[in-house]
Order: structure tokens, then C-alpha cells, then sequence
């Protein structure tokens, strides 16, 4: 991760994340690898849940938040998806590509995000990242979407898996706009103005952090 120590980790969309983020949110990081986001939201936000299932980037993503004394942070050991149970994982060839498969080698833990929020508060703010799993996490976030309805951004994993997520923020009575062509930023119709005057306000902080290993 030497990218994030030099700041240029997904910096435009790291930009554009911390420009949503505000000092009471909640904010849960679906997919949070070794804690890049996490790190970020943990600094600025009053709650945040990383969401993570394989081994090896739950040990790192753990002693990041160990090391920065992060006490309002909460290490979830698990995928999300639709349902709640033990799942199939694939680690993939590196520690970015994990993904949930019906042939995967490794069974984690698959939460959904109703059922989480319900037992351990809402979020105001998600980033989802988990590698094609995208379209099985929203589909188990129906209640969030019609109920607490909070800001999103989300890496879709190819064509059919952004069109799914577009029409469905879209029938949520979502605003969707792009970040890049797989990356999605997005937030509740009736909140257009406010989203609108919202200008980014600062660049990323990353001094302060111990860095990501």
C-alpha cells in the first residue's frame, strides 16, 4: 500500500468521501481490505464498521486500528451479501480481489446489512468495495435504503453489476451520479440541494495516521 502512504491512494474518490463525511455520522466500510477508508472515516466520523473477511487483511486492517488507538472503530470478520450464514470465499491472487464464490475454498461468515444495522445501529454513510458482490450486498440493504437512506458509494465490478446498482438506487428514489465509470457516488433524491452546495473541503488527511502495512 505504498500509494497510501504517499497520498495517492484512489485519492479523487478518497476527496470525494471525505467531503460527505461529518463528525456525528456512522459511517460502515464494506469490503475495508487493510483499512485504507477506514482509517480516513475513523478520524473524522464518530462511528465506522470494517466489514472484512479474509484472514490476512483482517490481520492488517486490525492492527491498524490497534495501532492508531481507534476506539470508535469495530473490525466486523465477515463478507456482506443477502442473507446471514456461512458462505463460500475466494481469496483471488492478491489481497484486493477476495470475493464471495459458490466454489470458493474458504468459509467466512456473510452478513447482510439489514439485519447488521439492526443489531448494531444504522450507518449514514457506506463505502462498498467487494469485488462483483455488490449487486447480493444491496439487495440485502432494501431496509436501509427505504428507511435510514444513507449516502453510498460503491465500485461495481462490470457492465450488468453498474447497470444493476444504477436502476436500483435509481427505484430507491436515489440520485446517481459517477465517480468514473465503475464508481458510484450516491444519495437520497430529497437531499439534491444540499448536495449540491456541499463543496469538497479539504484534501484527505493521511499525517496523523499511523500509515497502512
Amino acid at each position: 500500500m505504498m500509494n497510501f502512504w504517499l497520498g495517492t491512494y484512489e485519492r479523487e474518490k478518497m476527496v470525494a468521501f471525505a467531503a460527505q463525511m461529518q463528525p456525528e455520522m456512522t459511517v460502515y466500510d464494506v469490503g475495508a481490505n487493510v483499512g485504507a477508508y477506514t482509517v480516513l472515516a475513523a478520524r473524522q466520523c464518530a462511528a465506522v464498521h470494517a466489514f472484512e473477511p479474509d484472514a490476512n487483511n483482517l490481520s492488517r486492517l486490525r492492527r491498524n486500528v490497534q495501532l492508531n488507538r481507534f476506539a470508535n472503530c469495530t473490525v466486523v470478520s465477515a463478507a456482506v451479501g443477502s442473507f446471514d450464514g456461512p458462505a463460500n470465499f475466494c481469496s483471488g491472487k492478491d489481497a484486493c480481489v477476495g470475493q464471495l464464490d459458490p466454489v470458493g475454498s474458504v468459509v467466512v461468515r456473510c452478513v447482510s446489512l439489514d439485519s447488521y444495522a439492526a443489531a448494531h445501529g444504522a450507518p449514514d454513510l457506506i463505502k462498498m468495495d467487494i469485488e462483483g458482490g455488490e449487486i447480493d450486498a444491496l439487495a440485502g440493504a432494501r431496509g436501509l435504503f427505504r428507511s435510514k437512506r444513507p449516502l453510498l458509494f460503491v465500485a461495481t465490478h462490470g457492465p450488468a453489476a453498474n447497470k444493476f446498482c444504477r436502476q436500483f438506487l435509481s427505484d430507491h428514489n436515489y440520485e446517481v451520479s459517477l465517480l468514473a465509470a465503475d464508481e458510484i457516488f450516491a444519495f437520497p433524491a430529497s437531499c439534491r440541494g444540499r448536495m449540491e452546495d456541499r463543496t469538497v473541503r479539504e484534501q484527505p488527511e493521511t499525517s496523523g495516521s499511523t500509515p497502512i502495512r
